[in-house]
Parts: structure tokens; sequence; C-alpha cells
């Protein structure tokens, strides 16, 4: 069996190649037509037909390379499906990829949908999906016993911050990574950005990001006005150093925090 990550040189995105036998699964493959031509080639090297490409939620840099792969089952939750299909007709994700200095293989499509919570056999490998909504409504982590690995996505990231659409729903999603990564850990944990990591170095980057979401909501509670705890917000420090471009992420957290106190 085969189980190999790929690194993108934006923002050091992840793609996994997974392959038994005569056929494999591709998970988030990205970013550039040029990094996912490479991808294709290893497939070919190995032999094997791709037949399933799975998403962990509808950020462009994770559905950039589905293009890539005609002939592969193009797989993704409901949510996944629906935020796709809004955000490509608002803004096609070749004119997003652009914006990044970036030529993508082509616009993603959806051939099949699931519920998370349920095991999807994808190919050779049935895999068990989970929900980890708060990065994105509809972020989706993907656990392959038979590998020992778990993707989960953009969260965990040693390279990031959390970047939460929801800042309660982001807490929600890593104090259960947190529990999982405790009782029932994987060999290896694949975050969407950043290196592979341990069990142990994915629960402690888990913590820091909780802790730092759960300061977060102090800072705004205790505000008594918006602005007032905005400004609370802003002083909170982050988890991990972070590059000045991410400054407007941080921002984001805050807003999204200050709509969950003050609506």
């Amino acid at each position: 069996m085969v189980a190999e990550r790929f690194e993108s040189a934006l923002w050091e995105t992840s793609s996994l190649l997974l392959a038994d036998g005569s056929e494999a699964v591709l998970i988030d493959p990205a970013v550039s037509a040029d990094e996912v031509a490479r991808i294709a080639g290893r497939v070919s090297e190995l032999g094997v037909r791709v037949t399933h490409v799975l998403a962990t939620h509808a950020d462009w840099d994770h559905v950039c390379g589905i293009a890539a792969f005609p002939d592969a089952a193009a797989t993704m939750t409901e949510a996944t499906a629906a935020r796709l299909v809004a955000r490509t007709a608002e803004t096609p994700v070749a004119e997003r990829a652009a914006r990044s200095g970036v030529e993508i293989a082509g616009e993603p499509r959806v051939d099949g949908t699931f519920t998370p919570g349920a095991a999807l056999q994808a190919g050779p490998f049935l895999l068990e999906t989970i929900a980890l909504p708060g990065h994105t409504p509809d972020g989706t982590a993907f656990r392959c016993r038979e590998l020992d690995l778990l993707a989960v996505g953009d969260h965990l990231s040693t390279i990031e911050f959390p970047f939460a659409s929801s800042t309660a729903a982001y807490r929600g999603t890593l104090a259960a990574l947190i529990e999982l990564l405790r009782r029932d850990p994987p060999a290896r944990v694949v975050p969407g950005h950043g290196p592979e990591l341990t069990a142990r170095e994915a629960q402690a980057i888990a913590e820091a990001d909780l802790a730092y979401l759960w300061e977060l909501h102090a800072a705004v509670t205790a505000g008594a006005t918006r602005e007032k705890a905005r400004e609370a917000g802003l002083a909170v420090e982050l988890p991990r150093p972070a590059a000045d471009d991410l400054a407007g992420a941080k921002a984001a957290n805050v807003e999204a925090a200050l709509d969950e106190r003050f609506g």
C-alpha cells in the first residue's frame, strides 16, 4: 500500500495519494496545473487507476486539481458540493487561483456526494468521514485505518493559526479532534497546509489553537460594546507566529466572534 503526501509551493498545501493494488484515491490534489501534473505522473509510475478524487472542503486551493482526473469520481459531502457550486457560480476557481498567480488544471466538478459520519468506500479503501466545521461550514476529515492516516483539511497546521468562519464551531471541532487524538490516535496526521504530524504533535497544535479561540471568546465576551470587544479581541495573541499577510485572517476571526456575541 502507498500513502504519499505532495506539497505545493503555495501555502505548503497538502495533497494525498493513497493506493493499494491497481487502484488509487486522491485527496485535495493541488495546486497549480504543473504540480497536479506531477501527482498524475506519480500515478502513472505506480501503474494505478485513480477511482476517486476527494475534497476536504470547497476552498479553491483544495478543489483546483479535480479537473486533471476526468475518469475519477469527484466525491465530497453534500455541503461541500453545494458550497463549491455556489462559489464557482459567483467566481470561477480559475479566477480565484489567478489572483494568487496560479494556473490550474480546470474548473472542478461534482460526481458524487456523501453524508459525513458514514463510512465511504473509495476505490480500495473504506474511509471514515468526520465533519469538521469551523474553518468552513463544510470541512471533512478522512481516516484510513488500513494506512493508519488521518487527513484533516485546514486544521492542525503548524504554519497557520485557525481561520474561522465560526469560532464556536471551530472550538467544537478542536475539542473533538483532541479527544480523537488522545483516545484513538492515528500514526499519521496530514493537515491541509504544512508538514505531516504525529498524533502527539497534532494534539499539541489542537490544544494551542483551542486555547487561543477560548481566549478570543473571553476577550470579546468581556467587551461592553462591539468596539471595545473588537479592540480586546485584536489584542489576543495568536497561538504561533504568522506571516504579516495573515493579519486580515486574524481580524476576520475577531469579526466572527463579534457576530456570535453581538449579532
